[in-house]
């Protein structure tokens, strides 16, 4: 069985963005249902019945995505408006690791994109892709904008974001 790309994961819906990032928690962070719900102040039942029904309230939400370490409600949500989600640049020089799987994206892009002329990949998810190499692209052009005067680090950087 291979390994999920968390980055290159896309929700079609609210309920399976809130999955998403249960998955991505218990599988990468080690994390159980209840350590969840407790640390967003909510009992075990309560955060099954919101995974279950896709109606976890906005109050919640914040906490939910900070416990799991990932962004898919509020992704999902951007997207289903038509607007891309772009992470705040620091102005820091990008590591060759980086660029160069951000090159090997935008190539598996480009190979989805041949195949859907060729009627072998869906429309739908060529487009999820594209959509998340533009934000990929997008924070990299702000990050070289702001590479002459880069911000003071007042929060850690977070390496799964």
């Amino acid at each position: 069985m291979s390994r999920k790309n968390w980055n290159q994961l896309v929700a079609r819906s609210l309920t399976e963005s809130l999955q998403l990032c249960k998955e991505f928690a218990i599988a990468n962070k080690q994390m159980s249902v209840p350590r969840i719900a407790d640390r967003i102040g909510t009992s075990p039942d309560m955060l099954y019945k919101y995974l279950g029904g896709g109606t976890m309230p906005a109050v919640t939400l914040i906490p939910f995505m900070e416990a799991t370490h990932r962004i898919y409600p509020l992704q999902y949500m951007a997207h289903s408006l038509n607007h891309l989600l772009v992470p705040m640049p620091r102005g820091r020089k990008a590591e060759h690791k980086t660029l160069i799987a951000l090159s090997q994206f935008c190539n598996a892009v480009m190979g989805q994109m041949l195949a859907l002329q060729s009627g072998e990949c869906r429309a739908q998810d060529v487009t999820d892709q594209l959509t998340l190499l533009m934000e990929n692209l997008a924070y990299h052009r702000m990050e070289a904008q702001k590479h002459d005067q880069p911000e003071l680090e007042l929060f850690p950087e977070r390496a799964d974001v």
